[in-house]
């Protein structure tokens, strides 16, 4: 699959991205003192993990990971790093190295951050190499992931791509998109792959003020979700960017209303 650089379909649409414009707005003032943009900051965390196990077939409750947001693994726990350690707790990790990631004055995600990131998601202890070894499996009829001896050298093409000009002058939803387009369509890993591309595009949005990247685990957007990504695979990426700005703004509108 190539990128699908400057093609129509991935012209911003003045209806979604002025919605989540709106947003933001509310988003950035509501962030005024350091007591709300704390207590916003980790409900959103809550969310972000909460929807992810969910997705995953976890049976987890909301207070639940909300008391691991507040109160995470103690520092010998995080300096393990360990393959067994609880799922709930090494994505809270992964998701907040992304955050301080984004956070940089001079913020740039790169292939060897991207490993970093599935090393903590995955637990994997080591120096080797963590790219799958073996053929992916096909999320659609029309998606066709590269053998696993060129991927090392797909993914670094793929982050200098992000690092052009051309990338920076489009919509910050539409760069998670492709972001996350991109490392979906590779594989890169041997599991939690869409994990780790969801992670990986919320650098994106992160890094221009908005919250992480969440796909909420009820059934109606899981159905849009799949329809979303099937289409993104056929390059037809508009629907994906679109999804990704109304979950933006629904993670907004989520976290905000208990204000």
């Amino acid at each position: 699959m190539e990128l699908p650089v400057f093609n129509d379909n991935l012209r911003s649409s003045a209806a979604w991205s002025v919605a989540l414009g709106r947003e933001r707005e509310e988003w950035q003032r509501a962030q005024a003192t350091p007591e709300t943009h704390n207590r916003l900051r980790a409900r959103v965390r809550t969310q972000q993990v909460l929807q992810a196990l969910r997705r995953a077939g976890h049976r987890v409750g909301e207070g639940q990971i909300a008391r691991l947001v507040i109160d995470p693994p103690d520092e010998a726990t995080l300096a393990g790093g360990a393959a067994d350690e609880p799922a709930a707790a090494k994505l809270l990790r992964a998701a907040q190295l992304v955050s301080d990631w984004a956070a940089e004055a001079e913020a740039a995600l790169t292939a060897d951050r991207l490993t970093s990131l599935y090393r903590t998601l995955a637990g994997a202890a080591g120096e080797g190499s963590l790219f799958r070894q073996s053929e992916a499996q096909l999320l659609s009829p029309a998606h066709n992931p590269p053998p696993a001896v060129i991927l090392p050298r797909l993914v670094e093409s793929a982050f200098d791509w992000f690092g052009t000009p051309s990338f920076a002058e489009m919509h910050v939803v539409e760069q998670a998109a492709l972001v996350y387009l991109r490392l979906l369509d590779l594989q890169p890993f041997p599991a939690d792959n869409e994990q780790a591309a969801l992670l990986a595009a919320s650098f994106y949005t992160e890094r221009a003020g908005l919250p992480p990247l969440i796909i909420f685990s009820d059934d109606p957007t899981a159905v849009r979700y799949t329809a979303a990504v099937e289409a993104a695979l056929r390059m037809l990426t508009q629907p994906l960017v679109e999804f990704f700005a109304e979950s933006l703004a629904r993670t907004i509108k989520k976290v905000m209303s208990d204000e």
